[in-house]
């Protein structure tokens, strides 16, 4: 298993060349224990001011490559990317399911 900050260094670097253009600045990473109780990582890319959501071809990419980058490493965990807008408004988990 890689190291926090090797993840995070690794994730940066595919990041900057995938979601750059959208606006990348840096991402931050933490080990837990996704849905089914199993070891992930979850990756949050953070983007300037003023940039709209990332289309989905650049977010597939992006995770498809960090994927690729991490496992070439040695890294087993799978990474989940949760992106972080400054400029979105934040919702309670309440909010989120309603119709």
């Amino acid at each position: 298993m890689l190291t926090k900050e090797e993840i995070r260094f690794i994730a940066d670097d595919v990041l900057h060349a995938t979601l750059g253009p959208s606006g990348f600045e840096r991402s931050e990473a933490r080990e837990d224990l996704d849905s089914d109780g199993v070891q992930a990582l979850f990756i949050t890319p953070r983007f300037k001011h003023g940039v709209g959501a990332t289309d989905g071809k650049a977010a597939l990419a992006a995770l498809t490559r960090l994927r690729a980058a991490l496992q070439q490493r040695g890294e087993e965990r799978f990474p989940y990317l949760r992106f972080d807008y400054p400029d979105e408004i934040p919702s309670t988990p309440a909010e989120d399911f309603q119709h």
